[in-house]
């Protein structure tokens, strides 16, 4: 018992943090990844933890002899809570509220209590819970024990998620995992060969949760490869003539089976701006199906494509599964992030390409006066694809122009699919003069998006919901 005990804060510490880790994740395909949704997240969860201790130092006295039973009761219903509950629906849930609010905070703040609160208030009384079953009158020390092994639990549930487990069995089965680990947790309570009857719901929900790593994912219909790693969940199915490459629910490559080329028209209208300036070295911030260099790297006159994204998986997938073909020697690909490259590269080149719009995901940190003038210090020829609304006069559009001006001076902006209704549409904005190209006049209005004070989360979040109903 005395290295039970120890063990099993461990593990309780290891499944708190990889939960945070998970719901950060699982959330990010709606909302993206925002200093707002990481704080309400990280939030609640403290707020369920710090409470779940303050109940079981109280429980300790209340279930004096039946301590066992009652983590192993906890135990058994946050397991299921996440199992059946949080992670079978908490994608939903958000969308959901997200629509039916229209309040960014609220929808984030209403789905991380309804989804985590009460399984990691649960939780997290196990460890005053297992400070009365230690035999030591000296509380402090027992605590403090406690503490360091649910600490050292914590560090690594937070590591080992995101590096190790999310892309070894992918962002579903993790959660299932800890799933099973709280409820392996109250087949260790098991003493003296007295099975209670949570003890055997935690034997049930344990090997339901095993059964259920092993399944494999179903597809659907014309699906070729599909996973969640750590930044993405990508989906590469066949519709028709086109072969689709799926970043968070978007479009992120498209091409056409016959021709074997894209058929995005932003993609169109790069590749043909890129080859009538005959540009022979170019950065593309961005790859995701890595169609674009795919395609200019069959120009004689292209001597080098650098790309950069931060999923390292993605050479990878685009080879084997969506273009079926190795890429170019001509194309070099650097897993970093974006800034990263930028600060530390002192590549300069003819041309760079922005294409970073995930889902419903844009990075903050790709939007800024900082991040401009890190591009404009690699080259003089920019060129940004961006979603956003037709009219480009909704608060994001105004801060982005605004931004985009501070840096370049003049921007020249395209719609690249004019026949589009809707309320949002794709552009092409450059800071290189280009015929059919209308110019944006450097101007007053708009907020500059800077690194240290900026609102992107929010303002694209309310360029969504303010589009025209009916």
């Amino acid at each position: 018992m005395a290295f039970l005990i120890p063990f099993i804060a461990f593990l309780e510490g290891f499944t708190t943090l990889s939960i945070e880790i998970i719901a950060l994740r699982r959330f990010t395909p709606l909302i993206g990844t925002s200093s707002i949704s990481t704080s309400i997240i990280l939030g609640v969860i403290l707020l369920a933890l710090s409470y779940g201790y303050y109940r079981g130092g109280k429980n300790s006295r209340a279930y004096r002899g039946r301590l066992a039973e009652k983590i192993t009761m906890n135990l058994v219903i946050a397991s299921v809570y996440y199992l059946l509950f949080t992670f079978s629906f908490d994608t939903r849930i958000l969308d959901l509220l997200l629509h039916t609010t229209e309040s960014y905070f609220f929808s984030i703040l209403c789905a991380s209590f309804l989804l985590f609160f009460l399984p990691v208030f649960l939780a997290s009384q196990t460890l005053p819970l297992l400070a009365e079953m230690i035999d030591s009158d000296n509380t402090g020390e027992k605590m403090g024990r406690l503490l360091f092994f649910s600490t050292v639990g914590s560090f690594l549930g937070s590591v080992l998620t995101s590096s190790l487990f999310f892309p070894l069995i992918g962002v579903a089965h993790t959660a299932t995992l800890n799933a099973c680990i709280l409820s392996g947790i109250t087949i260790l309570m098991i003493r003296n060969r007295k099975i209670s009857p949570w003890n055997i719901g935690g034997i049930i929900v344990f090997f339901l949760c095993v059964f259920s790593l092993f399944q494999k994912p179903v597809f659907g219909a014309g699906t070729i490869y599909s996973t969640a790693n750590s930044y993405h969940d990508i989906r590469i199915y066949d519709a028709w003539i086109y072969r689709i490459f799926s970043q968070n629910s978007a479009f992120s490559s498209g091409i056409d089976t016959r021709l074997g080329e894209s058929f995005f028209s932003y993609i169109i209208e790069l590749k043909h701006r890129l080859l009538e300036r005959e540009y022979k070295k170019i950065l593309i911030i961005g790859a995701a199906g890595f169609t674009l260099p795919n395609e200019l790297a069959e120009s004689d006159h292209i001597t080098q494509i650098d790309v950069v994204d931060v999923d390292s998986s993605l050479q990878d997938i685009a080879e084997e599964y969506f273009l079926e073909k190795t890429l170019s020697p001509k194309i070099h690909f650097y897993p970093d992030s974006a800034r990263y490259f930028l600060r530390t590269s002192r590549e300069r080149y003819d041309a760079i390409v922005i294409d970073v719009y995930i889902g419903k995901s844009l990075p903050a940190e790709a939007l800024t006066q900082e991040f401009f003038s890190d591009l404009q210090s690699h080259s003089d020829a920019v060129f940004i694809n961006m979603i956003t609304d037709t009219s480009l006069t909704s608060e994001f559009s105004q801060n982005l122009l605004a931004t985009l001006s501070r840096v370049f001076g003049s921007v020249y902006i395209l719609n690249v699919s004019p026949w589009n209704t809707g309320y949002l549409t794709n552009f092409i904005m450059t800071n290189v003069a280009t015929p059919g190209y209308s110019e944006h006049q450097k101007d007053e209005n708009g907020t500059i998006y800077t690194d240290d004070q900026n609102s992107t989360e929010l303002d694209i979040f309310l360029r969504e919901t303010s589009a025209p109903q009916g």
